[in-house]
């Protein structure tokens, strides 16, 4: 992994995955499927179908890493259409509990501050 640019701001770096993760509303409808794209210890970045979300939507992500699922609470800080029905999305978690952030920290591998994510 290569040291961070001028460019990258994230506080933490990310990592690539290939998952299936549920999100859903903390009030009604019911959840829906969506395509996880990276992930770090400060949040997600996924890509739904069908499901229409605005910046500042507040949601639980349910996700399993290593055999472990966690369901966490984010708020959404990125909303980008890529077609009339499909976004993606950058949820940055509100809080973990210690369950959560444990499953998280043996899940990501470790860096070195400055490394890069992608």
């Amino acid at each position: 992994m290569g040291k961070e640019t001028g460019n990258d701001r994230r506080k933490f770096p990310r990592v690539r995955t290939d998952s299936v993760i549920s999100i859903a509303r903390l009030d009604p409808p019911p959840s829906a499927l969506a395509h996880a794209i990276d992930l770090s210890l400060n949040g997600i970045r996924f890509q739904c179908v069908g499901v229409e979300l605005a910046l500042g939507d507040i949601l639980r992500v349910t996700l399993t890493l290593e055999d472990e699922t966690l369901s966490v609470e984010g708020q959404l800080v990125r909303v980008t259409d890529l077609d009339p029905f499909t976004q993606e999305v950058a949820l940055a978690f509100l809080s973990l509990d210690d369950e959560s952030q444990r499953i998280l920290n043996e899940a990501l591998p470790d860096y070195e501050p400055g490394a890069s994510g992608q």
